[in-house]
């Protein structure tokens, strides 16, 4: 599999088993998975994009029929596979910029703090892939940091292009009939201006 479009370093994926691991930042990304979970139904079928080490998929099968997690990395794929055994969850090595056809049909895509990673381009095709990935009424799920210029050097080395509001706004538009982009500050996610935030979160219904 072609990875050369990951042209940074990705930060190393969140472990829960890691007791080093920033707590806030855990917190930051369970709050997404909680918000995630109030727009999907018991009966949908769902894949995560970058899925990491699986703890965000392990958490999702619990309120959905099934889940498929899919991530670059061999290394995190066969550790979550380890780790997080479900009837109901599957993982599997696979790149959403550069997916293989044709793309099976799901009623919701996740994908959380993954377009900053690539090329703007890339995250236009990152996009446009996950729409072809869901059935007709289908929602996307999609966080990424609101672009800023104080960004932190973490920021700056590990992420390749960020987004303002309306450049993601721009990106995901063409793809979906309709588009609500909400804010998220620390484990706070609400419906506001977008220079109050730090991160957006976008919905994007098929």
């Amino acid at each position: 599999m072609k990875t050369e479009h990951i042209e940074r370093n990705v930060r190393l994926r969140s472990r829960l088993d890691d007791p080093d691991e920033p707590l806030e930042m855990l917190g930051f990304a369970i709050a997404r998975y909680k918000f995630a979970c109030k727009w999907l139904r018991a009966t949908d079928t769902l894949l995560e994009v970058g899925s990491g080490e699986g703890f965000g998929c392990n958490f999702l099968a619990r309120h959905v029929a099934a889940v498929t997690g899919i991530d670059c990395d061999a290394e995190a794929v066969a550790r979550a596979t380890t780790m997080y055994r479900r009837d109901n969850l599957q993982f599997r090595v696979a790149d959403i910029v550069q997916p293989p056809p044709p793309p099976p049909r799901f009623d919701a895509v996740v994908a959380l703090e993954m377009i900053e990673h690539v090329s703007q381009s890339d995250g236009a095709a990152m996009v446009a892939n996950c729409a072809k990935y869901l059935r007709a009424g289908g929602l996307l799920i999609l966080s990424t940091p609101r672009a800023r210029p104080d960004r932190s050097v973490s920021r700056a080395v590990h992420h390749l292009f960020e987004y303002d509001y309306d450049t993601l706004l721009a990106t995901l538009n063409p793809h979906f009939e309709r588009v609500m982009i909400f804010c998220q500050n620390d484990e706070y996610i609400y419906a506001g201006h977008p220079s109050t935030a730090w991160n957006f979160i976008a919905l994007g219904f098929r």
